[in-house]
């Protein structure tokens, strides 16, 4: 075995040093708490009081199929997109594990706070590092990429006339691909996209346009929007964590990625911050923003927490993004009603 190795990050730390100072940092005692967590060892913080949904599959399926939700936002992270090849930022395999195997001996902070190579700071301080040998390498993840069947899920949701608003946080430009002829307007591409230069770096603030639709769309007071899908994102980003935090009270919300064990807990959680947690917008207080004309948004993951439970009509499900969108068109009522993805 690797003399340096941490077993609960799967990274080499190269030396003692490093794996003394990476067992130190937020990000390793935040994975070592949720495996413990999860396998038993410890009794879960009360903000983690699990509870069977209180909706299945075959409920919230009936419901699509029928039109009942008529306000439908889709919120999609990097694994919407692995489909098309795009390999996702967190996962073993992944983009950071890449990044750190590349640049984590000449940077060996990288190794505990991979997010700081693709920052504006960086960029600033390693102008030609960044463009000669970070940026390529990310590009080339993003070539010749075509769209997934759960982006011509959300495009077929527009087409039937159900969908509000997709909020992604991937950069690849797949929601509004040629091919499916999605509407600019209901696209919020939240850290900008490599097609038109508009990338948002890590410690950038968002652009505007995020603000404003969380503005249309979730209102302080009610809102329209019946249904909320966070499809194949862990929701680790602030402030795009906080969106399916503003759903309506009685909203149906549903989380669908293919392991649900990393959505219940992020870098705003009680157990991972201090009492002020940096965001790109400054502070947040207590893990909460001001997002738009809200105050006070929570940061955190609601999946597994009482409050959420309480406020929001709620389905999570383990699964493949592509799996979940077959499952749907598979369904009795779907076929029934002749619903096809390509119609």
């Amino acid at each position: 075995s690797l003399p340096f190795w941490c077993n609960v990050c799967s990274l080499d730390l190269q030396s003692e040093k490093s794996l003394s100072e990476h067992r130190k940092g937020r990000k390793h005692m935040k994975r070592a708490y949720r495996q413990n967590a999860t396998s038993n060892q410890v009794e879960l913080p009360k903000c983690a009081e699990f509870k069977p949904s209180d909706i299945d599959e075959d409920e919230l399926f009936s419901g699509l199929a029928s039109g009942s939700y008529r306000n439908i936002v889709i919120v999609t992270g990097a694994g919407v997109s692995t489909a098309a090849g795009v390999p996702d930022f967190r996962s073993p395999g992944g983009l950071f594990d890449t990044l750190r195997r590349e640049f984590g001996n000449r940077f060996p902070w990288v190794y505990e706070d991979t997010e700081k190579l693709l920052s504006r700071n960086f960029m600033n301080m390693y102008p030609d590092v960044f463009a000669n040998e970070v940026n390529p390498l990310i590009r080339r993840n993003f070539e010749d990429l075509k769209p997934t069947l759960t982006h011509r899920f959300c495009a077929w949701l527009q087409k039937k006339g159900w969908l509000r608003r997709v909020y992604t946080s991937n950069v690849d430009g797949l929601h509004l691909h040629e091919s499916l002829s999605m509407p600019l307007e209901v696209v919020v591409e939240s850290h900008g996209s490599l097609h038109d230069g508009s990338i948002v770096m890590y410690g950038d603030n968002l652009p505007c346009r995020f603000f404003e639709k969380c503005n249309e769309d979730f209102p302080v007071q009610g809102g329209e929007v019946d249904l909320v899908i966070v499809i194949g994102s862990s929701l680790q980003v602030a402030p795009f964590c906080s969106v399916p935090n503003m759903a309506p009270r009685g909203c149906v919300r549903v989380l669908v990625n293919r392991c649900l064990s990393d959505c219940f807990f992020n870098n705003f959680s009680p157990i991972t911050m201090g009492r002020h947690t940096e965001s790109c917008e400054g502070i947040a207080h207590l893990g909460r923003m001001h997002i738009g004309s809200r105050k006070n948004v929570p940061l955190r993951p609601l999946w597994s927490e009482r409050a959420g439970w309480k406020k929001w009509r709620q389905l999570l499900v383990e699964s493949e993004c592509d799996e979940f969108v077959e499952r749907f068109f598979g369904h009795p009522l779907a076929a029934e009603r002749g619903l096809d993805i390509d119609v």
